[in-house]
């Protein structure tokens, strides 16, 4: 099932090449039927010559032959893989060998052309009006004369002191006639093979990058995500480990409150986007499960909105930015406030989180939370967010904006 979805995969990146090759062609085999037609319509001819169109097809032949040799082996097989000496090497050799033989298959150019000029000579000859006799005695007729220059050999043109083709040596018909010609044709039809090949491979190679990076940004992004998950976990178990001793009854509720975040982590977190409503919910579920821990010192502020319609958002953006605020911001010694607000402004999410600033630590509200927030924000939004951390000596503020999906 892999190879037939890789084959089909293979078929469509290089269908438009495809095209664009048979569209050619089709064009060039259209040609002479376009042509014969539009004489047809003119009066310049009074039916289709088919024989005549057959015969051009026929000479079109060993250059479409030569063409998917090219397409379909040279080109891939060695010019493709930097085997460039070697490829002009073959493609010269094969067209060479591909028009020696067409050549001695099919008239001698030279016969046919001589044939030609002694063909026309004779129809002139024929339709020019016989001279008048005018017999005077003792001078030869006109007649006469004219049979005498008949059968004097004529002069030949320099070229007819050539040797024909049938005499020379076998290379030698290589180097007259429409060889150079042909070479030439096949030099550009091979270039403008290699042209569209080196230009489809250049979109199939960018596209294959697009796909790499997003491969690579969606495992980076997932690597970030799992680095929070299990140090999220790692916080709760050691609030339920403080509260087995002091309340047993609290303990139970928070396991509860664990069982929602697990479901939540496990089923939720690994899509894409998830809706903002559930999201949201599991803010309120964890701030939930903090409230179980701390006393009343605490003053714990949340403001959500009670509906969000149908925005998406990554999961699991906003709980780092909550869990480094109970870590940080709360003391069992001091009056202590955490104050969480979630609101929705045009086509903007604004998420503000606040807490008291002890300075317990020298890297307080840093570490694996911010870090890795900071790192998949710029993977998700690129420069479409904003984050903002305001730190006063009594306050901690953060204030993070992103578009709504």
């Amino acid at each position: 099932m892999k190879k037939k979805l890789a084959r089909t995969a293979t078929y469509k990146g290089y269908l438009p090449e495809m095209m664009v090759y048979i569209i050619v062609w089709v064009i060039v085999l259209m040609v002479p039927i376009v042509s014969d037609f539009f004489d047809l319509l003119s009066g310049k001819a009074e039916e289709m010559h088919w024989k005549g169109i057959f015969m051009l097809w026929l000479n079109i032949l060993p250059y479409f032959l030569l063409f998917l040799l090219n397409n379909r082996v040279l080109a891939p097989f060695l010019f493709l893989k930097q085997k460039v000496v070697v490829y002009v090497i073959a493609s010269v050799l094969i067209s060479a060998f591909t028009f020696y033989v067409v050549y001695l298959f099919s008239p001698s150019p030279f016969t046919m052309k001589r044939q030609q000029v002694e063909q026309r000579m004779h129809d002139r000859r024929g339709e020019r009006p016989g001279p008048r006799e005018y017999v005077v005695p003792g001078v030869p007729s006109t007649t006469d004369t004219l049979r005498t220059r008949e059968a004097r050999p004529a002069p030949r043109h320099p070229d007819f002191r050539r040797p024909p083709f049938e005499e020379m040596p076998f290379f030698m018909p290589l180097l007259r006639g429409p060889f150079l010609g042909r070479m030439l044709i096949v030099l550009l039809m091979f270039s403008f093979n290699i042209a569209v090949k080196l230009f489809f491979k250049s979109m199939r190679d960018q596209e294959a990058m697009k796909e790499l990076e997003r491969n690579n940004l969606q495992t980076e992004l997932d690597y970030l995500k799992y680095q929070i998950n299990p140090h999220f976990f790692m916080n709760t178990l050691n609030n339920i480990h403080a509260l087995v001793d002091i309340d047993t009854e609290k303990a139970k509720q928070t396991i509860v409150e664990l069982s929602r975040l697990m479901r939540y982590v496990l089923y939720e977190s690994n899509n894409r986007l998830i809706l903002l409503s559930k999201e949201v919910q599991f803010l309120n579920h964890y701030i939930e499960l903090m409230r179980i821990r701390y006393t009343d010192k605490v003053r714990i502020d949340v403001s959500f909105p009670t509906d969000t319609g149908e925005i998406q958002v990554p999961p699991l953006l906003f709980v780092s930015f909550v869990e480094n605020a109970f870590k940080h911001g709360v003391s069992y010694q001091s009056p202590s406030f955490v104050s969480v607000s979630l609101q929705i402004e045009g086509d903007e999410i604004i998420f503000c989180c606040a807490n008291s600033n002890y300075n317990m630590t020298e890297d307080q509200h840093h570490g694996i939370g911010l870090d890795n927030i900071r790192k998949r924000l710029r993977l998700l939004f690129g420069n479409r967010y904003e984050l903002s951390i305001d730190e006063k000596p009594d306050c901690f503020n953060v204030q993070l904006s992103v578009p709504v999906s």
